[in-house]
């Protein structure tokens, strides 16, 4: 009897630019303005000349890939309508990416992943919406790795990924 690999996307706790040395293609998702990420892009690019004069890597590499090292690729998709996107944004945003790395033979890819737009002023309202958007990128992370090979690393500076891999 042969046993089949299972697979399933890496879910991990951190921030998108601390996955990107791990991986050839790091997606990142969101904005740079008074949050975590502009910090983290700031602390990323220290030591990196050649993106030192980039203040906010979602307009200015807006949904094309960047070489920041040998081999390694950044990708940039800004937030949409109340910081998060569709269903049918973030596909399209993904299939872009995953388009152009299987052209590229990218085997590896990160993901920060982004909220959906229904987020409101109840916790529990958005705490299911982050655990059913987390459920949705599993389930895509899951597709492109069985169907291109490409394994995907699903990274969150909170614990949406990892409480997910806790309740499965």
């Amino acid at each position: 009897m042969r046993l089949r690999r299972i697979i399933v996307p890496i879910r991990s706790q951190g921030d998108i630019f601390q996955a990107a040395p791990r991986v050839q293609l790091a997606i990142a998702f969101g904005h740079v303005g008074f949050s975590q990420m502009k910090l983290r892009w700031d602390e990323f690019i220290e030591g990196l000349p050649e993106l030192s004069c980039v203040c906010d890597p979602f307009t200015e590499f807006s949904d094309r890939p960047i070489e920041w090292s040998h081999g390694r690729w950044l990708m940039f998709f800004g937030e949409e309508e109340n910081h998060g996107m569709t269903d049918n944004q973030l596909t399209a945003s993904l299939n872009n990416a995953c388009s152009w790395a299987t052209k590229h033979n990218i085997r590896s890819i990160a993901t920060n992943g982004i909220a959906n737009i229904d987020h409101n002023g109840d916790p529990a309202n958005n705490r299911r919406s982050d655990e059913q958007r987390a459920e949705w990128l599993v389930e895509y992370a899951t597709q492109v790795e069985r169907t291109y090979g490409i394994s995907i690393e699903l990274i969150s500076l909170n614990d949406v990924f990892t409480r997910a891999t806790n309740d499965a």
